[in-house]
């Protein structure tokens, strides 16, 4: 067969049989078939796309498209052939057959193209007149595949759309819907906003609304949702947009009583994607009848349909809701979520009717039910009557799992009027956690929450549970209870959240619950890590044990996690006693689906955990603090940088950490005698040391700081003040020095930046004005200056992406142990230097640090013309030349690279050559081994 193909061109296409063609897939098919075989193939098939009928041209092309499946070189070559035949048949006489043919070699056509990417501009050729000619003559079956096909062809919008429009008024049902979601897929493209044209489909859509077919309404109810919000946006005047959106609402309610199910959830989908509407249409949805504000009111725009008045509005929910399909009364209550966003009324009254569904017979109708009513509490509009208690306990209690987390999601939110509904509340929780023991993380998480929420109801509380703790001290049964740990959670739960007396809460329950650590920590890992609940529960065993005197010195604390709890939450923090616009919380509400960035919470998080543990260090937790530090550097080391948090500002804030503990091991000293011991002053200086060298390191090598340089400021004169307190005879002048000088760079700073100068900058200065140049400084006003500051604001930290860290690297290339660098004692060396710098700006000065290990050492100064390039990463070589050649056969030198810190005023070296102020070093030390010459 092969030979007769080669020799003959003149075979006549309709002699051509199944078995023949079926013979050349074989060949197609068999790896095994020579190249010049294959050759063979691709040219017979070719010549008969030229000459062959309708009924052969079928099945060439699809041997071509497997030959260009099978062999990806000949794709190409397969590919304008197809497309040469196209256009020839696209330029004769208009036949059945050859529309036929020209449709599958336009399927052919788009699978070659997506196949083979190099050839995919190569579609381009078919314009939108081919594409436009060979979709109007194809018969029916063949229109359907091209429009729903038509956005793998490069057929401009404005053709398609003319097309689609065109074909919704085709006789066929099927073409009619194909071309609605056409349309629908236009305006979800976002590239087609002409005025007249959104509004001519959308008026087209809503004429398709009453077709006879099921498949067509349903398309017809997204188009109208889809382009009528387009025409909505349209609108330049707000009156205008406004009463549009009340057409386009009333359209779709005109609709609601469809005899099919699936267009009834289209319409209930299609409310969620309006979103809104006045006040009045939306609350009458709630109602079967008429209310008094929307009798005879139709909307103002041309193009709604007359009928169309406030009155078809009438109980659109309640028919939803009472639906008999299940699709429909879920559809309804998933789009329950935009309307009470946009709405302040309609959560109120909708409450009711959410409850009802909370017995349907189908789970996810329930599910549904419970996020929407999850959504309203989380606005704080849920307010839970006694009617409806009975339906949410057994949400509660429901043998779905999904069904219990959510209802427990709600109980956090949840605030009850009275006491007897907080009762069955918790008689619910503690039925649910005696049946599903497995959730009781979970649920103990729900009952801390529960309990911040009625803090009013403490007391009562208390007494409820004194009785089962007396009990359990007598009972190992009954100490390793669920019930004694959920009992216990409630009562701990309430001076986090309100300043009552602590010593209203037995001490026995403190105790209990730190014998319950493991247990808590597990439930409440969502707001509070194991070490800081240990110091929690530690401070108030200790508090309730006394007179309840302390409470204020540990309220400190109480208010940094509460900072810390609600910005978890991803809610405001809001002040405590404020009347807040019901307005503001749904803003709020609203700016807050739209950020969502979980790496940015996370740090956010951190950072307040921070300031809870500087607080616990002031109250006299510093071991607890410590612990608490650390656990934040363990967990900032599993954060990488993402497009929302620079790598520099991660790198900041373990800095800042860093710095943070170790004023917290400083703490102690401060706080109990002013005069200490020996020893323990040779540590208080090592450790204030470090402080100060890690501030200077902070302020030379982070670019782009802008209100955490104030920050960093601050932490600077908070120990110029430690200093003075500890130290002053030793450094009263250069502390003085220092601190006047960091003074005015904090006030330049703030007027630079149009902030407001802290409490703690204003009274330091002012006290700095009243010593004066007097060698008595008041040591009592200097702690009180240093009790008052405040180490954190999470005002301070603005994760600016232009946060950068400087940093560099210095290689002495193919230097090692067994291939030191020859030197002679007594003359100088060349050290050849490659090094890479990265963010250092160009007013810096860098410094070539050389040293030995008698702690000799040598500057060299780095040309600032060798790293004045425009890119954030600079490498070059550089030979530094030291004259530290001992006597000796061999020796090491170490060179690192450090960053003059010319803020300081104060210079601290009196050399000729080198650095005049002190160094910031960049990179960790590299050590280079140099050899005596050998004598030959």
């Amino acid at each position: 067969m092969t030979s007769s193909m080669e020799e003959d061109d003149s075979i006549s296409p309709e002699s051509i049989s199944l078995d023949t063609l079926a013979s050349i897939r074989s060949l197609i098919i068999n790896a095994d078939t020579s190249d010049s075989v294959i050759s063979s193939v691709f040219d017979f098939l070719t010549g008969l796309l030229s000459r062959g009928n309708s009924a052969i041209l079928h099945h060439v092309l699809k041997l071509l498209s497997d030959l260009a499946f099978r062999r990806k070189e000949l794709a190409p070559q397969i590919f304008d052939s197809i497309l040469s035949n196209l256009l020839r048949l696209h330029n004769t006489v208009a036949e059945a057959s050859h529309e036929r043919a020209a449709v599958e070699s336009l399927a052919v056509l788009a699978s070659l193209s997506e196949r083979t990417p190099s050839i995919a501009a190569a579609l381009s050729k078919i314009d939108d007149e081919v594409f436009a000619s060979i979709c109007l003559g194809a018969p029916i079956s063949s229109r359907l595949w091209l429009l729903r096909n038509a956005d793998r062809f490069n057929v401009p919008s404005s053709v398609l759309f003319t097309l689609f429009l065109g074909f919704s008024k085709d006789p066929y049902p099927y073409i009619r819907k194909v071309a609605l979601d056409g349309l629908i897929n236009i305006c979800n493209a976002g590239d087609f906003n002409h005025t007249h044209a959104v509004e001519g489909c959308y008026t087209r859509a809503v004429e398709l609304l009453s077709d006879a077919e099921d498949s067509v309404r349903s398309s017809a109810v997204r188009a109208v949702s889809v382009w009528g919000k387009v025409m909505i946006a349209s609108k330049e005047e707000e009156m205008n947009r406004r009463d549009c959106t009340d057409a386009v609402f009333l359209q779709l309610c005109s609709v609601v009583r469809d005899m099919s199910v699936d267009v009834r959830v289209e319409v209930f989908k299609a409310f969620g994607i309006i979103g809104t509407a006045s006040e009045s249409i939306i609350l009458q949805t709630l109602s079967k009848k008429v209310l008094g504000a929307g009798k005879g009111k139709k909307p103002q725009n041309l193009l709604s349909n007359g009928s169309a008045d406030v009155s078809s509005a009438a109980g659109v929910y309640i028919h939803g809701f009472e639906d008999e399909f299940y699709e429909v009364r879920e559809a309804a209550v998933d789009s329950f979520h935009s309307l009470s966003v946009n709405s302040i009324k309609f959560p109120d009254e909708a409450v009711y009717l959410l409850m009802d569904m909370l017995y349907d017979d189908y789970m996810v109708v329930r599910l549904k039910a419970l996020k929407a009513l999850h959504h309203i509490a989380d606005l704080g509009n849920l307010k839970i009557q006694e009617t409806y208690m009975p339906a949410f306990l057994d949400a509660i209690v429901d043998t779905s799992e999904n069904i219990r987390v959510e209802a427990r999601n709600i109980l956090k939110l949840a605030k009850l009027p009275d006491l007897k509904l907080v009762n069955k509340c918790i008689d619910g929780v503690l039925k649910s956690l005696e049946m599903y023991p497995q959730d009781e993380p979970d649920i103990l998480s729900a009952l801390f929450h529960f309990g911040q929420n009625h803090t009013n109801f403490l007391v009562s509380m208390v007494k409820r549970f004194s009785e089962k703790l007396g009990t359990a001290s007598g009972s190992k049964a009954e100490f390793n209870s669920r019930q004694l740990s959920a009992s216990l959670t409630l009562i701990i739960s309430a001076p986090l959240s309100n300043k009552q007396s602590i010593t209203s809460i037995p001490p026995l329950a403190f105790s209990y619950s730190l014998a319950m650590l493991g247990k808590f920590s597990s439930g409440l890992h969502d707001m509070m890590d194991q070490d800081m609940l240990l110091a929690y529960l530690t401070h108030c065993a200790i508090l309730s044990s006394s007179s309840g005197t302390e409470f204020n010195k540990g309220d400190v604390f109480f208010h940094a996690y509460r900072d810390s709890n609600a910005d978890l939450a991803g809610n405001p923090v809001l002040l405590p006693g404020k009347d807040i616009p019901a307005e503001s919380k749904y803003m709020a509400c609203k700016a807050e689906l739209e950020i969502g960035n979980q790496a940015l919470k996370f740090v956010n998080h951190i950072l307040l955990k921070i300031k809870a543990a500087w607080l616990l260090s002031q109250s006299g937790c510093s071991k607890e603090a410590l612990r608490a530090l650390r656990a934040c550097k363990q967990e900032l080391a599993t954060l990488t940088a993402d497009s929302s948090i620079s790598k520099g500002t991660l790198d900041f804030i373990c800095q800042y950490v860093h710095v943070i503990e170790l004023l917290v091991q400083v703490w102690p000293h401060f706080n109990y005698s002013r005069h200490i011991s020996t020893c323990s002053s040779v540590e208080v200086e090592l450790l204030m040391e470090e402080v100060e060298i890690k501030l200077m390191e902070i302020r030379c090598r982070f670019t782009g700081l802008s209100t955490e340089e104030s920050l960093v400021l601050e932490l600077v004169i908070f120990g110029c003040l430690l200093r003075l307190y500890k130290f002053e005879i030793c450094c009263r002048l250069s502390c003085m020095e220092k601190l006047s000088s960091t003074i005015s760079q904090l006030e330049l700073h703030h007027e630079q930046q149009c902030t407001k100068p802290s409490d703690f900058l204003t009274e330091t200065k002012k006290s700095l004005e009243e010593f004066g140049s007097s060698d008595d400084i008041n040591s009592c006003r200097l702690l009180d200056l240093i009790k008052i500051f405040k180490c954190f604001s999470p005002e301070q930290f603005t994760f600016s992406v232009n946060l950068q860290c400087v940093s560099a690297e210095v290689e002495v290339p193919g230097n090692g142990p067994y291939s030191p660098i020859s030197f002679v004692p007594g003359l100088p060396v060349a050290i050849p230097c490659e090094i890479t710098l990265l963010n250092v700006p160009r007013d810096t000065c860098l410094w070539l640090r050389i040293s030995r290990n008698d702690e000799t050492c040598q500057f060299v100064y780095l040309d600032p013309n060798l790293y004045n390039g425009n890119g954030r990463e600079k490498r070059f070589m550089f030979t530094a030349v030291t004259y530290m050649t001992p006597r000796a056969v061999v020796f090491t030198l170490r060179v690192s690279i450090g960053i003059e810190c010319l803020f300081e005023d104060i210079c601290y070296r009196k050399q000729r050559h080198g650095p005049k102020h002190p160094v910031a070093y960049l990179c960790k030390e590299r050590e280079i081994h140099l050899s005596l010459v050998s004598r030959t």
